[in-house]
């Protein structure tokens, strides 16, 4: 560590010594007030170690919500998220649209598995789609900062995310539910709680959701969909539950359908790209393409005749038992087997206009086995707790892709019609298995130290294959009197879902430079890669009294590496494993104003992360392109997360939440990649230079008023919340071209949205509930991603948020 690597940490260190040097006075004060007024805030239990714990007990920065907050706060989507837990950044990926996190500097970009885990009742998720259709009859949602590597793993240097979902409960009840809102969107929804007995229970639950888009396209001429960012999808779940007491054992079935239009960018900015420049510089609105808008676009029937189908699909189903046995009074074991099957495919236009297709067709299949096993010992009066446990994952994910682009290049040499369209096809084997240990130690009734060790060993394997119609001879045109020579002008579109090799598009054998094992007959390569690392924890906790935590701590986590699906640069078809290391240090209490309850929770912390994958273009020679990860960066981050819950007068709850964040990098070489004759990204020297998905500044806060109504007429209450955050960093990296032409538009404008929600519950005293919301209360309009490819294609697009939505539910239980 450097000399103000470690200086910072000695601040940092001392601040919080002398905050918690005079706290316990102040502790016991509000402690002595809380028994004497019977006041405070409900706790709410998350499992950030595997056990149920209070939130204000954690020496972790977490956020968590109950699934009452979550809906007064109208989270309807893992999108939402977003605008109640500063710290955490969500965009959309520009390859169908599919959220992507970002928590202290580490982000889940496009062909970056981790950084951010994401866990569904103790399961990873294999893709973030899985969180899209999780929002109901949900528990708690925990989003955990910081590297969680000891107990989660790898892939968690920024964080995690676990959504729990409600178990069977003793009683017989239920609901169900209705709502309807603005651009026609109707939701139902509803619950089923079925105690079998003393100790067996049932629990079933469901939801469903259509809505028209918000982004409209009056040159549809009824043949390409009138609107997108639409919502069609459902979703079910099952749960069984057995607890005889010393035997808990819980089995949860879901299932998740999504049948929807296209994810539609907007296309916001032409230029001429490098390819057409000889032409006399056209642009595509030259060529009679239109720019949109942030609710519109115009994209009519493709020129070339041959028309493709427009699409988001997913169909995510998965099962799941946890057992937790009590062996004896101190030792317990716990086990989490879990399958999950995803099936996923888009077909959408990148550009959002009919002159250019840049159309792409991605299907992933994947089926994902986990398996974690926990032996606890606890006991009290040694003041001991250690887990130790084994943790096995085997991935199979199979992608294929199937583009057709180029078309305006074609159309300024005379082929209007003409497209170059690529296959990809892969299947990738991931397996992990690891041993952990993690434990604590009440070295006095107020000092505790915590510590933990895992170790991993993964391997990755793929087998690709390529075909390409710029090998096609028939389509080869002889430019050689304009001083071009001959030239591949492509072919129609060939659409579909045949993502192997076939008669119009044979192997492309160049597609496999960088591969040392090509085999010719079957057009298919292999990559592999082996790799085994430890995440680790060190920290010291000092509990004053039962509300008032402080803690220190230093932790090392690990991001594996992998292979590159479409990349073929030499030493550039794999990558590196990422780590971080990071200290934090923080403050939890819960005191008194008067008589009056206030939550601060304070954290600090600084982290250093070495091999930073970072997500990278290509083009090569012969007009292949290909999309990877690389290793090409040291990164600084720090900040703080502060947190005050606070209710001045009886019924009143505010709460306020900021995050500051800076993080840059330290080294940054960012390689030159593709084919001596099609390089348009060159090495470049990026130190200094802001990673992508990492707002300086980001706040919450939210108003939340229970109106003071006879107990008969039922429960009101009113939360108004809002959000805030800095500007947004995009790419890490763009070409010179690109810059020169929309440098402005890789730098998102920070914006502010506002939601509302009234809820009446039991309305008059009968078992009807009722509830107004609306988010984005004031219509703003912003951009949550942009992607700039003027020098490949001629246009940056943008993702416009949503506008205002609003709408109107009521529920019934029994």
């Amino acid at each position: 560590m450097t000399s103000r690597f470690n200086r910072a940490v000695a601040v940092s260190l001392t601040a919080v010594s002398m905050a918690l040097a005079a706290q316990p006075a102040l502790a016991q004060d509000a402690h002595e007030t809380q028994n004497a007024t019977q006041s405070g805030f409900d706790e709410i239990l998350v499992t950030a170690r595997k056990i149920s714990e209070s939130s204000q007990d954690l020496p972790i920065t977490v956020a968590a919500f109950s699934g009452e907050e979550l809906n007064n706060r109208v989270v309807l989507t893992a999108q939402d998220l977003q605008g109640v837990t500063p710290g955490l950044t969500i965009s959309n990926s520009p390859t169908g649209g599919v959220p992507v996190f970002a928590i202290r500097g580490t982000a889940t970009e496009l062909g970056i598995d981790g950084g951010v885990a994401l866990y569904y009742n103790d399961v990873p998720f294999i893709s973030t789609i899985g969180m899209m259709g999780s929002f109901y009859d949900v528990s708690t949602v925990e989003v955990l900062k910081g590297p969680q590597g000891t107990q989660f793993g790898t892939n968690t240097t920024g964080g995690t995310i676990s959504i729990r979902t409600n178990l069977p409960t003793d009683e017989y009840e239920g609901y169900v539910k209705a709502g309807y809102g603005n651009f026609d969107r109707r939701e139902f929804e509803g619950m089923l709680n079925i105690p079998v007995n003393d100790e067996v229970g049932l629990r079933f639950a469901g939801n469903y959701v259509k809505r028209d888009g918000y982004i409209k396209n009056p040159d549809n001429a009824g043949v390409v969909s009138k609107d997108f960012q639409d919502e069609n999808h459902y979703s079910l779940r099952g749960t069984l539950s057995i607890d005889t007491g010393p035997l808990l054992n819980v089995i949860i079935a879901d299932y998740y359908n999504r049948d929807e239009k296209p994810f539609q960018a907007v296309p916001i900015r032409f230029a001429p790209s490098l390819l057409t420049l000889f032409q006399g510089a056209p642009t595509l609105e030259s060529q009679g393409a239109k720019l949109g808008t942030y609710n519109r676009v115009f994209m009519g029937p493709n020129s070339t005749g041959v028309q493709p189908d427009f699409f988001g699909k997913a169909s995510l189903y998965g099962i799941q038992n946890r057992t937790e046995l009590e062996l004896s009074d101190t030792i317990s074991l716990r086990n989490v087997l879990g399958y999950r099957h995803d099936k996923t495919a888009t077909s959408e236009d990148t550009c959002g206009c009919n002159v250019v297709s840049v159309n792409v067709l991605r299907q992933d299949i994947a089926s994902q086995w986990t398996d974690d096993l926990t032996l606890r010992y606890d006991n009290s009066d040694l003041g001991l707790r250690v887990a130790v446990g084994g943790y096995y994952s085997f991935l199979r994910k199979e992608t294929g892709i199937n583009s057709n682009v180029l078309q305006g290049v074609f159309a300024a040499l005379g082929f209007p019609n003409n497209v170059v369209s690529v296959n990809n096809h892969e299947v990738k084997e991931t397996k992990s298995k690891a041993v952990y240990f993690n434990a604590e130690y009440d070295v006095t009734e107020t000092l505790s130290l915590t510590g933990g060790f895992r170790y991993n060993w993964d391997s990755v394997s793929s087998v690709v294959m390529a075909g390409d119609n710029t090998l096609n001879p028939a389509n080869n045109v002889d430019f050689s009197g304009f001083g071009l020579g001959i030239i591949n002008v492509g072919s129609l579109p060939i659409f579909g879902s045949d993502f192997k090799p076939f008669d119009q598009k044979p192997c492309a054998p160049g597609n496999f430079d960088g591969y040392d094992n090509f085999n010719a007959e079957t057009c298919s390569a292999t990559r592999g890669v082996k790799f085994k690392a430890e995440s680790w924890t060190f920290g010291v906790t000092n509990k004053f009294s039962d509300k008032v935590l402080g803690y220190a701590k230093i932790s090392h986590g690990y991001l594996a590496g992998g292979t590159n699906f479409t990349l073929r640069d030499p030493g550039r078809t794999t990558y590196d494993p990422e780590t971080n290391t990071m200290i934090e240090v923080g403050l939890k209490a819960d005191w008194f104003v008067g008589d009056r309850p206030i939550r601060t929770n304070v954290s600090f912390y600084r982290g250093k992360i070495s091999n930073k994958q970072v997500f990278a273009n290509a083009n090569y020679d012969g007009g292949g392109t290909g999309f990877g990860v690389v290793n090409a960066a040291k990164e600084t981050v720090y900040g703080a997360d502060v947190e005050v819950r606070f209710s001045p007068v009886e019924n009143l709850t505010l709460d306020l939440n900021y995050n500051y964040i800076n993080a840059k990098f330290d080294e940054f070489i960012y390689p030159g990649l593709g084919g001596p004759g099609a390089t348009f990204v060159p090495a470049v020297d990026l130190s200094g230079a802001t990673p992508s998905q990492t707002p300086e500044h980001q706040v919450s806060g939210a108003i939340t008023y229970k109106w003071p109504l006879d107990v008969d007429a039922g429960e009101v209450s009113t939360t108004f919340s809002g959000y805030y955050t800095s500007s947004i960093t995009q790419a890490n990296r763009l070409s010179a071209f690109d810059a020169a032409l929309g440098a402005d538009l890789n730098e998102l404008p920070g914006y502010f949205i506002a939601n509302a929600s009234l809820n009446w519950e039991e309305v008059m005293g009968s078992p009807v509930s009722l509830q107004v919301w609306a988010r984005n209360l004031f219509d703003k309009r912003y951009l949550t991603g942009t992607n700039i490819q003027f020098a490949t294609f001629g246009w940056a697009n943008g993702t416009y948020g949503a506008p205002r939505t609003y709408g109107l539910s009521a529920s019934v239980k029994f």
